[in-house]
């Protein structure tokens, strides 16, 4: 069987927070606005850049809709305190529900996608929003887990300036958040390494029941995938243990999801007049 993911904490934070404090350095702008959701890679994303840019300069933008549980909110304002940065809430729903009043359609059962993207690309216009009048960068929360496989929205979660997590798997991640806790005595961070990960885009909704897999299970795949270079669907079952078909159903995933981690396809420049341009 093949040994989970090993990480050591420390070096993999500092190495973080080097990262994203070297990135505002020759800017002009040093502040960063994160959404803050009382989820995992949210929490992490705020604590880097608390460190990295002083937690007087993050902004901890929290946006409940209807579909988010108290508790999220509640764990997303416990966070902030901790590590000691300012809030600003923004309901979401009268926004989604303003756009679905124009688009009754959106109510049906099989366009449940299209308004939760729309949800996640609502945060991302109040995020840049606040960016704007605070003069400060939209810092991103995907973990590689997640932009490996496209597991986000396409100009929603995805559209940002900087990703601050995008080098670490979930479980990585998840391990790091548990090792601050410890350290820190931040026992929020413990509670919400151990929650179960969901965007909650709609009510009920987890990322793993929706996956089919566990993300000890997906990261294993892709580390192999990726570290190890093995692309064999057999082989990859062979060590992990895990089923042929949930193999091939995230390679499919991400295939299908390529585009979301490439910039836009356009034609290449060309001239088409007779003469090219001539200075005089």
């Amino acid at each position: 069987m093949y040994d989970e993911l090993d990480i050591k904490e420390k070096e993999a934070l500092d190495y973080t927070v080097k990262w994203v404090m070297d990135y505002f350095k020759p800017l002009n702008i040093k502040k960063a606005v994160v959404g803050l959701s009382g989820g995992s890679d949210s929490t992490f994303t705020a604590y880097v850049c608390s460190l990295a840019i002083g937690r007087e300069n993050v902004l901890g933008v929290i946006m409940p809709s209807d579909s988010n549980p108290k508790e999220d909110e509640e764990d997303a304002y416990a966070v902030a305190k901790a590590i000691g940065i300012k809030t600003k809430t923004i309901n979401i729903s009268p926004i989604v529900k303003a756009i679905e009043r124009q688009n009754p359609e959106l109510k049906d059962k099989e366009n449940r996608i299209a308004k939760a993207n729309i949800k996640a690309r609502v945060r991302m216009l109040l995020l840049y929003k606040e960016a704007n009048e605070s003069k400060s960068i939209v810092a991103g929360t995907d973990d590689r887990s997640e932009h490996e496989i496209g597991y986000y929205t396409k100009y929603g979660d995805g559209g940002v300036d900087i990703n601050v997590p995008e080098h670490l798997y979930k479980t990585q991640l998840i391990k790091i958040l548990k090792w601050i806790g410890k350290k820190e005595g931040m026992s929020i961070f413990t509670k919400i390494a151990n929650k179960a990960p969901s965007p909650q885009l709609w009510k009920g909704q987890t990322a793993e029941n929706e996956l089919n897999m566990g993300y000890n299970e997906i990261d294993k795949v892709l580390h192999l995938i990726n570290e190890v270079n093995v692309k064999s669907v057999d082989r990859i079952a062979e060590y992990t243990g895990i089923k042929k078909e949930k193999i091939i159903k995230l390679i499919d995933m991400m295939h299908i999801n390529k585009h979301k981690n490439e910039l836009p396809p356009a034609p290449p420049v060309r001239y088409f007049n007779t003469e090219r341009y001539k200075l005089k």
